[in-house]
């Protein structure tokens, strides 16, 4: 399982699509949780076949893509979904997931400022947000530390900031 700082988010739609129904959803979300995510893929892509727009079927395809490591294809299908669902966020504060763990911070930064655009209300695109900001402010005073080691002053805010990472 993919472990980041940042949290992903999690899509609830509250319509339902044509080609699965909620116990599709729950078989597919209990094969990917008891270790069968290849089968759960399969399923996903068998509904994704029927109807191509299915937005929760490819949302959960992304979650366990995610899930598996598999960040390339994660990344696709999140990507995918930001332009065939430009309003939802989850997919933008997932992308940002992915690219922080590749350590493309700028596009991460990116990515959480479409979400909370999208989303003013999105908790976890807004936490998310601050967690970078934090983890970029981390780079600034550990790179101003190597280029003057006797600056105190970003030491004690390299110290403070750290120790939010630690709890």
């Amino acid at each position: 399982m993919m472990r980041s700082w940042l949290k992903t988010g999690v899509l609830v739609l509250a319509f339902a699509t044509a080609s699965a129904s909620a116990a599709d959803f729950d078989e597919i979300r209990r094969l990917a949780d008891e270790g069968q995510r290849a089968v759960a893929i399969s399923r996903l892509d068998d509904l994704l076949v029927r109807d191509p727009g299915d937005i929760s079927a490819r949302f959960l395809k992304g979650q366990i893509l995610l899930d598996m490591g598999n960040l390339p294809a994660a990344r696709e299908t999140f990507a995918d979904l930001t332009r065939r669902a430009p309003k939802l966020p989850e997919p933008y504060n997932n992308l940002a997931v992915i690219y922080a763990a590749e350590g493309d911070y700028d596009k991460a930064r990116q990515a959480l400022v479409t979400a909370t655009q999208q989303a003013p209300d999105y908790a976890a695109a807004q936490i998310n947000l601050g967690d970078l900001y934090v983890k970029l402010a981390l780079e600034s005073y550990r790179r101003a530390l190597e280029l003057n080691p006797a600056d105190e002053a970003s030491r004690a805010k390299l110290l403070a900031l750290d120790s939010l990472f630690q709890h």
